[in-house]
């Protein structure tokens, strides 16, 4: 009880550090997701329905009522049309919805979920985070596999190897896991105990980019680090006023593209090759077009906007 009591409180904290007015928390959209096959993109946060989008008109196709949740994370599977979903919630908790015919597949035997889920390469397998420390992982058919303890302070972000099963997962430290739940590594980031928010391998496999909050007393030094499987530390970044909340690579992984006051891009090797303006109404979900030409985001005051691999904003979907 006490673990689920700081981790709200931690949850709480992190809200009401996002330099969004309270007015406007209604209106974040925490998560946005490019579908493989570029037909679609998909949007989801605080206003009750999850936003399907036409990858080429960007034109809104449909919305699906998702009433009084929040909804943290969305994963295209990566070669059917199927859509992960999780909120941060008692009653919807986490579901697959088939796009081929609107049908929702419940995720069953969890308790409550967090903010943290992805399917393996294969699309085999599906990892969702529950806010008792644990991670559960699931087949296709929602049928739980295993379960498993990851961070005792909740599991913000992870991320399948793109060639193994092996997971990565991040909170107060970072943790790998194969897909029973054996500990093949754990390790912290940083003397000061931060709170890290997402993390995604790197396409060749051989490290993983994380991002953090700064340290959870203070929130200082938000940083992004380059670890390998072994815990060594390959690059750090610096730079961003707010923190890291999510980040992806791009196909081809040369470039890393970050979410937080602005957008920035980066380079393999951690150096600065774009940045947005900053402003106020913070970045949340990020994602890259199937062909690395373009970067999707969504954001704390609700704006859904498209820009190019330069960091330059071309459009602002409507809906």
């Amino acid at each position: 009880m006490l673990i689920i009591t700081r981790i709200f409180l931690f949850i709480l904290f992190l809200v009401s550090n996002t330099f969004c007015q309270q007015n406007s928390y209604k209106k974040t959209l925490w998560t946005v997701a490019w579908s493989p096959n570029g037909k679609y993109i998909v949007a989801g946060g605080n206003q009750d329905e999850l936003k399907l989008f036409d990858g080429n008109t960007l034109k809104l196709i449909k919305t699906y009522p998702i009433k009084e949740v929040q909804l943290s994370r969305l994963k295209w599977h990566p070669t059917k049309n199927r859509l992960a979903v999780i909120t941060q919630s008692k009653t919807f908790k986490a579901k697959i919805l088939n796009l081929d015919n609107d049908t929702w597949t419940d995720l069953k035997g969890l308790k409550n979920s967090f903010r943290a889920l992805g399917w393996n390469y294969t699309g085999e397998l599906l990892a969702i985070s529950e806010l008792e420390s644990f991670v559960s992982i699931f087949n296709i058919n929602g049928t739980r596999i295993s379960r498993f303890r990851a961070d005792e302070k909740g599991v913000a972000g992870l991320d399948w190897h793109p060639k193994n099963n092996i997971l990565v997962t991040v909170g107060s430290k970072v943790g790998i896991f194969n897909h029973l739940g054996d500990t093949l590594k754990i390790f912290k980031t940083r003397k000061k105990e931060p709170f890290l928010l997402c993390v995604e391998w790197h396409k060749s496999g051989k490290f993983f980019a994380v991002g953090d909050y700064g340290d959870l007393e203070k929130a200082e030094d938000k940083l992004v680090q380059f670890w390998d499987v072994e815990g060594v530390k390959i690059n750090e970044i610096k730079g961003s006023i707010g923190e890291y909340r999510n980040l992806r690579w791009n196909p081809r992984g040369t470039k890393l593209a970050t979410a937080s006051d602005a957008l920035r891009i980066w380079s393999k090797k951690g150096e600065l090759l774009s940045k947005s303006k900053s402003t106020n109404d913070y970045l949340w979900g990020i994602d890259w077009s199937p062909n690395g030409k373009y970067i999707v985001t969504s954001s704390a005051k609700g704006h859904i906007a498209i820009w190019d691999n330069k960091a330059n904003k071309i459009k602002e979907l409507e809906y």
